[in-house]
């Protein structure tokens, strides 16, 4: 596995990326949450099992987002403006890509308004599309707990974007 870890770096260091600069909002703290993210994906190669990686490096990620945090002890804001950006279509046209944008954006910021964990659950399965054992396994919950969470956090973005017709 160690000699696969640059290869494994390359392949889920954007992903990584993008996840984490959702969940903090800040580019630097999620850069240097990725680095920790690996540093420790280093350090604990013995606890990997073979399983597929992709879900492993997440809950690591997670897990260093979650000290980050702690040590932190203030709420964390995500920037909509920055997410749309990331989330911008190369395939379509402009004027698809604004209105992708606009939508995503709209989608994100009512995700926003989610309490912590809500918004963990919805983005690790709308937006990363994590099967939900993987998302009960990065965050150390139960898979019922996680389908109920789901439910409930799709249920107040639903409310929301009704609301705001």
């Amino acid at each position: 596995m160690k000699a696969n870890l640059e290869v494994v770096y390359q392949s889920h260091m954007n992903a990584l990326y993008s996840y984490l600069l959702r969940i903090c909002g800040h580019p630097q703290t999620a850069e240097d949450l990725v680095q920790d993210t690996f540093i420790k994906a280093y350090d604990h190669l013995e606890s990997y099992q073979g399983e597929d990686v992709r879900p492993w490096l997440f809950r690591i990620a997670y897990n260093a987002y979650i000290d980050w945090y702690r040590r932190e002890k203030r709420q964390v804001q995500t920037d909509p403006g920055v997410l749309a950006e990331l989330n911008r279509s190369t395939e379509a046209g402009p004027e698809e890509a604004y209105l992708l944008q606009e939508q995503v954006g709209q989608w994100l910021r009512d995700v926003n308004t989610l309490p912590e964990k809500s918004r963990q659950v919805i983005l690790l399965r709308d937006y990363y599309d994590f099967t939900y054992q993987d998302i009960a396994h990065i965050l150390k919950i139960s898979l019922t707990n996680v389908k109920v969470t789901l439910f409930r956090a799709r249920a107040k973005i639903k409310e929301a974007q009704q609301s705001e017709l």
